[in-house]
């Protein structure tokens, strides 16, 4: 395992790569694509960049299942889902090299759809406020936590992950560790649950939030995300 230090500076490395190549595949993104079809180009993106392990599986979210809470227990890319002229999609990713993983999301709009962009700036103003209250305030979990809830309610949004996390931890893991591997005594989540907790290390905020559309009476989410370091 590396030091605390050479852990953060690959982790800084890495990260910076999973971002770039996030960028690169939510511009390449168009209608017609498959969910299944966007993962792979996704696959192909991090391997030219020399990532070919993953914590977890390549996610990809589009249209009404972006409301569905985004896990790989509840939904992997599909060759049947495609994206629309107008429409919401919601990628992820966690490339590992080593002991390393990262980790980054982005939720993007296909075409100009105001309710769609609503919602995602909104969420990414929520992400960003949280993030900052994280790094000049808050000390524990339950105090972030209830700074993030509250942003939430104020801007009418509703948590879809069941276990109404804002977010978690990223720490090293043996070679090799999926997600599955991993103890979830090892894991810091930004819930109710872990409320004493003293924020550490490497955190995420990327809470899944949604809110119905007035247009068709369903709901759709996004998720951002803003890495903290302490």
């Amino acid at each position: 395992m590396l030091t605390q230090e050479e852990y953060i500076k690959q982790f800084n490395e890495l990260q910076k790569l999973t971002v770039e190549v996030t960028n690169e595949l939510t511009k390449w993104i168009s209608p017609g694509l498959s969910e299944k079809e966007i993962a792979d180009k996704y696959y192909a993106l991090l391997s030219k960049s020399s990532f070919s392990e993953y914590w977890y599986p390549i996610l990809i979210y589009s249209g009404e299942i972006t409301s569905k809470p985004i896990t790989r227990r509840v939904h992997l890319p599909s060759n049947e889902v495609k994206v629309r002229e107008n429409d919401i999609i919601f990628v992820d990713s966690t490339p590992m090299k080593g002991t390393v993983w990262s980790n980054w999301c982005d939720t993007i709009v296909i075409g100009n759809n105001k309710f769609y962009n609503d919602l995602i700036n909104t969420t990414r103003q929520i992400v960003r406020k949280t993030a900052e209250f994280a790094k000049n305030e808050a000390k524990s979990v339950g105090i972030l936590y209830d700074f993030a809830v509250n942003l939430i309610q104020e801007n009418n949004l509703k948590m879809l992950d069941p276990y109404r996390d804002v977010g978690h931890s990223i720490f090293q893991v043996p070679e090799h560790q999926t997600v599955d591997k991993t103890p979830m005594e090892d894991r810091l989540l930004l819930n109710e649950t872990f409320r004493d907790r003293k924020l550490e290390g490497i955190i995420s905020i990327e809470p899944q939030l949604g809110r119905v559309n007035p247009t068709d009476g369903k709901i759709y989410g996004a998720k951002l995300q803003e890495i903290v370091i302490f």
